[in-house]
């Protein structure tokens, strides 16, 4: 292809960073293709020989009734999923701002043909500029779209191998969509079923002592509740509340211990190593939002839940909100001084909780229709009320809305800072996605998830086969014993098509470019659907009948620790307890790679809360 010579970088540790991604990116689409996939080709019938290996109680026994013909359809159902491809093959989008050949010059050294790369710009001065451009390049099949790369999602079908999104702004932003374009990308599939995010956000202005607050408790709220976190010097450690830490106490659990002192508050944590923090939460929220957050927005934009759930919503949503409220006296019953509480707790008048007989109270009123009223659905489930409080790490998002204020709670939580909502709505509404109109509000869908998650009663009439089938009776113990876990999530991924990160593949980077102060966070992260692991059982209606086949049962559980190995240590909210093997050398859990600074000793701003409040931001 002819062109002329752009003109030369002036920031250079960009250009590394820009180079280390996308050459990364490239290798998994392409000659690591096999490794960017989250199980691995021969995973299954390495999980079957060490069990063979085993000198554990039933696991030779497990191993030999695996069928090695079972073992070799699923190695070929999973090579037609993940395919091949070589850089020529694949497709990329980007967005391309004034100078859309820098980004562009790497990707055709790299091999991808320009026929395959797609470049977005909305602003109309901004794309006039990268059009002419690429006119004096002649760079002849590149797609240019002078549009909004949100808009390009929805609008068409195009799913793409690689999306390089730079924002120009932090995660989250009060002033620009940087969170909500990737929540669109995951809820409208426009990665392709194995495909690669290269994001790049900012660090938001922590100089300002307001802005650091309100980043701080959010990315505190965040964190707090996971069950593990990156460690400093690498490998994973258990989270926040296990390591001492509490969460914004209040001065009566302050007050508790007395002349002793109180464990540390993780916001102090938070904000006194702010970057680290930062980085993590950014990470930890995009793997969120592929599994869990962008999969429920697009179940319940439609009505393909109703197959699996029941379909009075209301009772999801007052059974998940319970569980951010632990209050017991709502367990006794029986007297007007429990109503009153249990009223006051979820904001409902006696009378509305005397008619929900107190075990099923639902906490809005304006979301209680006349069905709700008399619903079974968790009334043998009490014992999960204020769930998201005692294990936070099973509920980790429920806890984050209920500590930033989206629901009715008790005094296990604090209110957030009074001006935080300043940037907790526009971060709650962007993970919605677009478009926006006739969505449920993100701490509804989260209330839905996990009460479906928790209550066998809100499944449907097939998908209570799958929770009463005899899990401890027609499915051998391995590692994990086998529940209801088993069944939840997988039929949940089949039709909510969730995309899990990988990663031990996952590289992130950290730098400042030349002329520049604000550093900025680089995330390179493979994403795969795993339909070879979800889609080898039938769908939810005959799932028991595969599990009543020995051979074909093992089989999917083999291929499923594959996902429980890579995801360990990233929560507890799905796919609890569903390892075959132990961790050990053959069988690592993954963990992330601490992220690199490509700008080493540049100095670091001060987070201290107690300079000199700059003047109050525009």
């Amino acid at each position: 292809m002819s062109q002329t010579q752009p003109p030369a970088y002036d920031q250079p540790t960009k250009a590394v960073a820009r180079r280390r991604s996308l050459a990364h990116a490239i290798e998994l689409m392409t000659s690591r293709r096999e490794a960017a996939a989250v199980v691995p080709a021969n995973h299954v019938e390495r999980v079957r020989q060490a069990l063979l290996d085993s000198d554990m109680r039933g696991d030779a026994w497990a191993g030999d009734n695996c069928d090695p013909d079972d073992i070799a359809s699923w190695r070929s159902f999973r090579a037609a999923a993940i395919g091949t491809r070589t850089p020529q093959e694949i497709s990329v989008a980007y967005l391309a701002g004034p100078e859309p050949h820098n980004d562009l010059e790497v990707l055709l050294e790299l091999g991808v043909r320009p026929e395959n790369i797609w470049a977005f710009e909305v602003d109309k001065k901004i794309a006039a500029q990268g059009l002419d451009t690429l006119r004096d390049l002649k760079a002849r099949g590149v797609k240019f779209i002078p549009a909004s790369i949100e808009d390009y999602f929805i609008a068409t079908p195009r799913r793409f191998d690689i999306i390089y999104f730079d924002a120009c702004g932090p995660f989250p932003s009060r002033n620009s969509d940087t969170a909500r374009v990737l929540a669109t990308l995951f809820r409208h599939s426009a990665l392709a079923p194995l495909g690669v995010l290269v994001s790049n956000f900012a660090r938001p202005d922590i100089n300002k002592t307001e802005e650091l607050a309100r980043f701080g408790f959010l990315v505190g709220a965040y964190l707090y509740p996971k069950s593990f976190l990156e460690s400093e010097g690498g490998g994973s450690v258990e989270g926040p509340e296990a390591d001492g830490f509490l969460f914004n106490p209040s001065a009566e659990v302050t007050d508790e211990w007395g002349d002793g002192e109180p464990p540390a508050d993780f916001l102090d944590e938070v904000k006194a190593n702010f970057e680290r923090y930062y980085g993590l939460f950014i990470t930890r929220s995009l793997m969120d939002l592929a599994t869990i957050v962008a999969p429920m927005t697009r179940l319940l934009s439609g009505d393909l839940w109703k197959i699996a759930f029941d379909k009075d919503l209301t009772a999801a949503i007052a059974r998940g909100r319970r569980l951010v409220i632990f209050n017991e006296e709502a367990f006794r019953g029986g007297d007007d001084e429990a109503e009153a509480e249990v009223a006051e707790a979820v904001q409902l008048s006696a009378e509305d909780v005397e008619k929900l007989a107190l075990d099923e109270v639902a906490t809005d009123p304006v979301q209680i229709s006349a069905d709700a009223v008399g619903q079974p659905a968790g009334a043998n489930h009490l014992d999960s009320d204020g769930d998201a409080i005692v294990h936070p790490d099973f509920n980790s998002l429920l806890w984050t809305l209920a500590a930033c204020g989206y629901y009715p709670v008790d005094v296990n939580f604090r209110a957030p800072p009074a001006d935080a909502k300043a940037l907790f709505n526009p971060w709650r509404n962007a993970l919605i996605g677009k478009p926006a109109g006739g969505c449920h509000p993100l701490e509804d869908l989260m209330a839905i998830y996990y009460a479906w998650r928790h209550d066998p009663q809100l499944w449907s009439e097939a998908m209570r086969r799958i929770a009463d089938f005899p899990y401890r009776e027609k499915m051998p113990f391995l590692c994990d014993v086998p529940t209801e876990e088993l069944g939840f999530y997988p039929a949940f991924a089949q039709l909510a098509y969730p995309t899990h990160p990988n990663v031990r593949e996952t590289r992130r980077f950290r730098y400042v470019a030349e002329g520049k102060q604000t550093p900025m966070f680089m995330d390179v992260i493979a994403f795969d659907e795993c339909r070879y692991v979800y889609d080898w059982l039938s769908a939810l209606h005959l799932t028991p009948e595969d599990w009543g086949d020995l051979s074909a049962q093992l089989t999917f559980r083999f291929a499923l620790d594959g996902i429980a190995k890579d995801k360990r240590w990233m929560g507890d909210d799905f796919l609890y307890g569903c390892h075959v093997v132990g961790e050990n050398a053959a069988f690592p859990t993954s963990d992330l790679q601490l992220r690199e600074d490509l700008s080493p000793g540049e100095p670091q701003p001060s987070t201290s809360v107690d300079d000199d409040p700059p003047a109050p931001a525009s």
